[in-house]
């Protein structure tokens, strides 16, 4: 324990809290160059121990990794993988730690779970972009969860779960921005009817549009466009 001897030195800390170069090979390289990293920078800091390992370092080194890896993939991808850094807080480090391959193994289930949480973000991000275009491109058509949910071949549930996690609102919420945002475009810039936007949008009713559309803007969508007709005559 670090209480039983004197003070580590700065060079013995860095090893065992500054474990940033594993969380870069993890994002950037591969899960084993990560893998393969971690192993030698324990093997580094536990050169001296023929036998039993100080079991506190062991578990300083495993936590600067998996805080480290939170901060990481934060910080450069905006993810927050809190479930996944408390899992292995609480879990990861309750088995026995006597020996540098008992770090090792605990590290390498560390960097695997982010690994994991990295790749089923990536999934989800890719299909939310999917989601997206296909809304884009059928917007002037009646959207639903199951409508889009079967043509990108997901389920509506996962689907939902993608918009609300990773957009940061409802899959409603979202059709409704784009139509909006499309109409004060075509608002502005052409000679559609009001009629022939709500048409366009995708609103069932040129009443329904010009009520959401006001709730949305606070102005109904003709004094949305007269605001814009001083402009055209310039």
């Amino acid at each position: 324990m670090f209480n039983d001897r004197l003070e580590p030195s700065p060079e013995r800390l860095e090893q065992l809290y500054n474990l940033h170069s594993v969380c870069e090979a993890l994002l950037y390289d591969s899960p084993q160059a990560a893998e393969a990293l971690f192993t030698e920078r324990v093997k580094q800091a536990f050169s001296s121990s023929q036998s039993l390992i100080n079991t506190e370092e062991a578990m300083i080194m495993l936590n600067s990794l998996n805080r480290g890896l939170y901060d990481f993939f934060q910080f450069y991808l905006h993810a927050s993988f809190t479930e996944c850094c408390h899992k292995n807080r609480v879990n990861g480090y309750m088995s026995c730690l006597k020996t540098s391959g008992d770090v090792v193994r605990v590290g390498i289930g560390v960097l695997e779970s982010y690994r994991k949480c990295y790749y089923a973000a990536q999934s989800e991000c890719d299909h939310l972009e999917r989601a997206r275009g296909y809304i884009r491109e059928h917007i002037s058509e009646r959207l639903t969860l199951e409508s889009v949910s079967s043509a990108i071949n997901i389920s509506s549930g996962y689907l939902s779960r993608i918009f609300s996690a990773v957009a940061g609102q409802t899959f409603c919420e979202y059709i409704r921005d784009e139509r909006i945002a499309l109409a004060c475009k075509l608002l502005r810039a052409s000679s559609f009817s009001i009629d022939e936007v709500s048409e366009r949008c995708g609103f069932s009713t040129p009443n329904y549009f010009s009520t959401v559309f006001k709730k949305c803007i606070g102005q109904a969508p003709t004094a949305y466009r007269l605001s814009f007709e001083p402009n055209k005559q310039k």
